[in-house]
């Protein structure tokens, strides 16, 4: 249950918040307020006399620029959707990106996450090693996360809070998808949430050709959040709740068994495989992360939508995102950022199910006066976007008109060529491939033949 980012150009736009960036000499820890310790806080006031001079600065704690930390990520991130990550976080990182933090100060800051979570939030040299990797080498990604998570979290806070779930739970979208709705692993697990096809449909979430709601975003934090509160009534920890989301309620029993009956997560993690010992620690590091980005100077990418007013409106016709990019005047990407959960890039319509999605505010209204001219236009176009869209199943849309086909058991480049109704050696050309093998879950970038 890993995860994908993937960069939404359109949609990000450049946020300054003031952020600072600071060291503390020893002996000063104990006069700092807890006030200036909590993301809570509207601002970060740091007294002129607790400012540390240059030469107070230690190697104590500091943030360790990690060159390569793909063993890390599999650690915990074991999917191809998060290793990808790197593709991503291309900027250089030196010394002046980095504030070198005590130990001790990070210890207090989690100690006080702690007191205000029903969790239990423990620091420890592997908690500060995830640590380390999200202020060094991820810092950028850190950045596009919290972002996005001011879109995220505004409804994700108010469904766990309707389960009982703790709050803090919110974080696991971090690691298990980096708010990419869309994300999908290597098995298959899908959406911010990570939820097979299996288990996605026992909480709910129904799958077809044209939609799959494990990636629509508030239908699958209920999934989850439903999820992680039966796993607690089972374990009666939350720790072993989060292990359980990871590796698997009967795995956790089996786990408990060969400890000897502890129920102390800590106690029976050297039972459990690598990638589930260290996802709680990783989860422990995100929250640190997403509560005290400002203190390591990380400023937000914020898409446009982070704070945009939005409803929900009923679509009674088959409509494509691009007439509806079109008719409203809206960018086709942010239609999909804020629907993900349509696969084939278009709202499909029946007599048994009549489905609604989100805009912007001021664009519903626009929708609404222009409901049945669009709906007149879009049956005059049904039969031909029908046989755009057969050529969508099993891939994503791409650009220019292409689309970018996942590979499948059984498929070859002759079979795939018939399909799309091109030729093997265009798909070679398109895909620089010097050969005609193909490899499970390899994306083909493919133009059809309309």
């Amino acid at each position: 249950m890993k995860l994908k980012i993937k960069h939404i150009s359109l949609l990000i736009l450049s946020f300054v918040v003031q952020a600072s960036l600071y060291a503390l000499p020893k002996g000063t820890i104990e006069e700092i307020p807890d006030s200036i310790l909590t993301i809570y806080d509207m601002e970060l006031i740091i007294p002129p006399g607790m400012r540390p001079a240059a030469s107070d600065a230690t190697a104590e704690g500091e943030v360790i620029i990690i060159e390569d930390d793909s063993e890390m990520l599999r650690d915990v991130f074991s999917w191809e959707t998060y290793e990808s990550i790197s593709l991503m976080d291309s900027i250089e990182v030196n010394d002046s990106h980095i504030t070198s933090i005590h130990d001790s100060i990070i210890r207090r800051r989690i100690e006080h996450l702690d007191a205000h979570s029903p969790m239990i939030l423990e620091f420890n040299p592997e908690v500060r090693r995830y640590i380390n990797m999200y202020l060094g080498q991820r810092r950028s990604s850190v950045a596009r996360m919290v972002g996005l998570s001011l879109y995220y979290y505004r409804f994700i806070d108010q469904i766990l809070e309707s389960y009982g779930v703790p709050l803090e739970l919110k974080h696991l979208v971090v690691i298990e998808s980096a708010f990419n709705p869309r994300a999908r692993s290597r098995v298959g697990a899908s959406g911010l949430w990570q939820f097979m096809l299996t288990s996605g449909r026992m909480y709910g979430l129904r799958t077809d050709s044209y939609v799959d709601e494990r990636y629509d975003p508030v239908k699958s934090t209920h999934s989850a959040a439903k999820l992680l509160k039966a796993l607690y009534d089972m374990f009666g920890d939350w720790n072993l709740a989060l292990a359980a989301y990871n590796y698997g309620s009967g795995n956790v029993r089996k786990a408990i068994a060969r400890s000897g009956g502890e129920r102390n997560f800590w106690k029976i993690r050297a039972y459990m495989p690598r990638e589930t010992r260290n996802y709680v620690t990783a989860f422990i590091a995100a929250n640190y992360v997403m509560n005290y980005y400002r203190h390591h100077g990380i400023v937000p990418e914020v898409p446009a939508v982070a704070h945009m007013s939005t409803d929900t409106v009923a679509v009674k016709n088959l409509v494509s995102f691009d007439m509806l990019a079109e008719k409203l005047d809206m960018p086709k990407e942010e239609l999909q950022f804020l629907n993900p959960q349509f696969k084939l890039g278009a709202i499909p319509f029946s007599s048994e199910k009549q489905y609604s999605i989100i805009l912007p505010t001021e664009k519903a209204v626009t929708f609404a006066s222009l409901e049945e001219g669009l709906y007149a236009e879009a049956r005059e176009k049904e039969a031909a976007l029908k046989k755009s869209l057969t050529y969508r199943i099993g891939a994503e849309e791409g650009p220019n008109g292409s689309i970018v086909y996942r590979v499948k058991s059984g498929d070859t480049l002759s079979r795939l060529a018939v399909r799309y109704g091109v030729s093997v050696r265009n798909i070679q050309r398109w895909n620089n491939m010097k050969s005609t093998k193909l490899k499970i879950g390899q994306r083909l970038t493919i133009y059809p033949r309309r």
